[in-house]
């Protein structure tokens, strides 16, 4: 007989979607994090990827500063500042996330914050944000895209994957209210992926890239 018992790693993705408040998916962050990288390999983890390639695509390469919106453990910094970009900011509403992003000692500068609320930070303040797995369902709201927008100097970029519940009509309506608004406008979108290719569900993802205006 087939063991229908989810792994752990897929229980603890699935606590957080199941989340009813940011607050709430960072407690179960707080908990998973030292286990947190290695069950992301084992899933086949593929947003951090994805949306660096697609901010490699519209942003050059250089020393501007750039946040990390949700940094978590640091995957997203560890392949920018790789790929060229080695002025990393982050922010994250889970301590013990961001207590394994302040060892690996990459970015300029961490500090907790939570997407759904203002920002600790001045207006155009990056040349660009990237948003990794945050935008999904049990975290944060997408309403958080007007703060990370606020915080993004007017021609920079906005990359981020957007996931389960979010993705399709639930985001486009935002994201056309924000560029009728003058707030930003679309540059590139990859196909849909599974962000989760090596775990026993199927997580349908998409990369979108924008401009602040």
């Amino acid at each position: 007989m087939t063991n229908s018992k989810p792994d752990e790693k897929t229980l603890e993705l699935h606590k957080v979607y199941a989340s009813d408040s940011p607050e709430r998916t960072a407690e179960i962050y707080d908990g998973w994090a030292e286990e947190y990288e290695e069950h992301m390999r084992g899933s086949g983890y593929s947003h951090p990827a994805m949306v660096a390639a697609m901010l490699a695509r519209h942003q050059p390469a250089g020393g501007d500063p750039v946040l990390d919106a949700g940094a978590g453990t640091g995957i997203m910094g560890e392949i920018l500042i790789a790929l060229g970009y080695p002025n990393m900011h982050g922010f994250d509403a889970s301590k013990g996330m961001l207590a394994l992003a302040t060892a690996k000692d990459i970015y300029r500068e961490l500090r907790p914050g939570l997407l759904g609320q203002r920002l600790d930070y001045d207006d155009g303040a990056f040349a660009a944000t990237v948003a990794s797995g945050v935008f999904t369902q049990g975290h944060a709201p997408l309403d958080g895209l007007d703060e990370i927008i606020r915080v993004t100097r007017p021609g920079g970029h906005i990359v981020f994957s957007i996931s389960r519940s979010y993705l399709g009509e639930t985001f486009e309506t935002k994201a056309r209210a924000l560029e009728e608004a003058g707030k930003w406008r679309r540059v590139g979108a990859s196909a849909r992926y599974n962000s989760t290719p090596l775990g026993e569900d199927v997580l349908l993802s998409q990369v979108f890239a924008f401009e602040v205006v």
